[in-house]
């Protein structure tokens, strides 16, 4: 049975932890409930409302919930490097593009990524 080790308010993030008797192992497992940011996505996306941003180069491609930035960090992306605008874009594309807040793509590299809450 899991146990709850630890909650942030901030980012919805929980830690949860289980020991397995039987293997002798414990697992730690990180949730985020990311269904409010995704509602909100889906209805930009089809409402396209952030396209209007494109002429002022001012995009708002995606919104990458943390427990998403860890899976980036995890595949080796940087978030807080602007030379990585390409793989971070091309990561959303390919793995989720639910995030996108736009039925547009972009495959370019000129973007500008705004991630306030991005680690190293």
């Amino acid at each position: 049975m899991s146990e709850i080790i630890d909650f942030d308010p901030v980012s919805g993030i929980s830690h949860w932890w289980d020991y397995d008797a039987q293997t002798d192992k414990a697992t730690i497992t990180t949730k985020q409930d990311v269904e409010p940011i995704l509602d909100w996505t889906k209805g930009a996306a089809n409402q396209g409302l952030t396209d209007g941003g494109i002429k002022e180069s001012f995009w708002l491609y995606a919104k990458i919930p943390t427990i998403y930035q860890v899976k980036m960090h995890q595949a080796g992306i940087k978030l807080n490097d602007p030379s990585a605008t390409k793989r971070i874009i091309q990561w959303v594309n390919e793995h989720a593009p639910h995030l996108k807040c736009t039925a547009k793509s972009h495959g370019g590299t000129k973007a500008k990524i705004y991630l306030p809450n991005a680690t190293d």
